[in-house]
């Protein structure tokens, strides 16, 4: 099959690729680079240069393929200032469906389960839950606005999409580092003294990646498939990942409203280092998770199936090791 990508070199994005060229699928990027990203170094993809924001770039990927994986955003949780996120993250999104609907061409939106509404955090936390539409994170609010364009133009327009809501990646392949990739380097070289109690729900990229591939082929039309794993608090993760690495993890977890309290601090100490602070308010905002997380929609229609933290940590702490990214400099 041929097959366009957005987002390709992301953490999801790369992770997607090396699976639809494992099945034999021919696949076209965008990207906005005129190099090709190191997570994509070596594989065998046709390169389209230019920004999810161009009409014409957008066209060309798009172009003779059977299937659009529309998985490119702009993660950043500090104010969007020049609008850049929503830019991307909304009329990017408006650009691919659009350019879908006018080919008659499935497409898979890559959402975020920070794209619904999170409280209240003890009662279960499923697809029912409503947008975010009005989110005090800019990205959240971005996330939330691309997703309701796609239901809309699917519900108005017969747009053929599908709609999948990944939680926090974790497993090889995290080239930028992500968030979370970044605080597990930090815990490994010693950065961090103390942790504050953030709660996420880790998945593996590669089984999101394989589930994205199915609901391309078998997904609902103008469904949503959270793509999540269990609630795990900082503890547990930071426990299984000193077991991993054989080094001593913080002993001190600090609850989130300290991490509130100390955040003047933080902020105003890093911007007079000039260097990004280890706290944002949207960084505490995004530690919250419910309780209870189901993924069961996804299980029973995708054969979603996302595989034990631990082994997925052993294979991020294997690649980190392969980078060299664990020794200190």
């Amino acid at each position: 099959m041929h097959v366009a990508v957005t987002g390709a070199s992301g953490r999801l994005g790369c992770a997607l690729v090396r699976a639809l060229l494992a099945r034999g699928d021919t696949v076209k990027v965008l990207e906005l680079g005129a190099g090709v990203p190191a997570s994509l170094a070596g594989l065998d993809v046709d390169l389209v240069h230019g920004s999810v924001t161009d009409k014409r770039a957008v066209g060309t990927l798009v172009d003779g393929v059977e299937r659009v994986y529309h998985l490119a955003a702009k993660v950043d949780l500090n104010r969007d200032r020049d609008g850049s996120v929503r830019a991307v993250n909304v009329e990017g999104t408006r650009r691919v469906a659009e350019a879908c609907l006018a080919r008659r061409i499935r497409m898979v939106h890559c959402s975020s389960h920070h794209a619904l509404e999170l409280r209240p955090l003890d009662e279960p936390f499923d697809e029912t839950r409503p947008l975010a539409l009005q989110h005090k994170c800019d990205y959240h609010r971005s996330k939330a606005h691309g997703e309701q364009l796609v239901h809309t133009l699917v519900r108005e327009q017969d747009l053929d999409a599908v709609i999948i809501s990944p939680g926090t990646l974790t497993g090889p392949w995290d080239f930028e580092p992500s968030m979370l990739g970044r605080s597990l380097l930090d815990m490994a070289l010693g950065r961090l003294p103390v942790l504050i109690n953030a709660v996420t729900d880790c998945a593996d990229a590669r089984d999101v990646a394989s589930a994205t591939i199915v609901a391309g082929e078998r997904g609902r039309r103008g469904e949503r498939y959270l793509l999540t794993g269990r609630a795990i608090g900082m503890r547990e993760l930071a426990t299984t990942w000193g077991e991993i690495t054989g080094i001593k993890m913080p002993r001190t977890i600090l609850p989130l409203w300290v991490g509130w309290c100390t955040l003047p601090f933080t902020v105003g100490s890093a911007r007079l280092a000039k260097r990004k602070p280890l706290l944002t308010p949207n960084m505490l905002r995004a530690s919250i998770s419910p309780t209870h997380i189901s993924f069961d929609k996804a299980v029973n229609e995708l054969g979603y199936a996302p595989r034990d933290l631990r082994a997925s940590l052993q294979d991020a702490y294997d690649f980190f090791k392969d980078q060299g990214w664990l020794t200190p400099h």
